[in-house]
């Protein structure tokens, strides 16, 4: 039996996250091209674009599903492969003594101060248990530094709260909007650098 490195790892997982990334793709296009409501210019710009609002919200929740199996392959692959086992400065702040297990997720490029790694622990976690009352440290502290990044952004402030206005997944947000995987190759260069996996090209 051939042993898994982190190459094989995102080889074999390819298919799946790519064919993911198709379907979010396939949701996020229900809105690309339509005028907003507020810039219209006709009845018929507004009319088009809230038909199409009301499919693209209709399959937000699958968009996040998708997004959390994402989520998902790319946590096993910092679980299984990383190696790291230094507690940098910055990490420190997000983990209690017993999240020993986390600190191989302090890694990657940093948004908002969050290590990439960590944040992938964080929305993996929210997504595989958004049911729950509460989250370990790391979860809980990841998603109060999301909320604080976007304290002065009306329109997004409130969108890491674990229970407001109900508790919902956040992996699209987090997926989206914070690492910005819009693509698989978005999402591959990321994990290559992660996993010290060369480049494909």
């Amino acid at each position: 039996m051939r042993k898994r490195d982190a190459a094989t790892y995102l080889k074999e997982t390819e298919y799946a996250v790519r064919y993911a990334f198709s379907g979010i793709e396939e949701c996020e296009s229900l809105l690309r091209g339509v005028t907003q409501p507020s810039q219209a210019r006709t009845e018929d710009d507004v009319k088009r674009y809230m038909e199409r609002a009301e499919i693209y919200f209709a399959r937000s929740f699958s968009e996040a599903s998708l997004c959390g199996s994402i989520l998902q392959v790319a946590f096993m692959g910092v679980f299984l492969f990383s190696e790291n086992s230094a507690l940098s400065t910055d990490c420190s702040d997000f983990l209690g003594p017993a999240n020993r297990k986390a600190i191989r997720f302090c890694i990657g490029r940093r948004i908002h101060g969050i290590p990439i790694g960590l944040l992938i622990y964080a929305a993996r976690n929210q997504f595989n248990h958004w049911d729950d009352k509460s989250f370990d440290v790391p979860t809980t502290k990841v998603f109060d530094a999301l909320m604080l990044a976007h304290m002065n952004n009306p329109f997004f402030d409130m969108a890491y709260s674990m229970n407001y206005p109900a508790r919902t997944v956040k992996a699209n947000h987090v997926v989206l909007n914070e690492m910005r995987w819009t693509s698989y190759e978005a999402y591959d260069a990321d994990m290559r650098d992660l996993l010290g996996v060369p480049s494909a090209d």
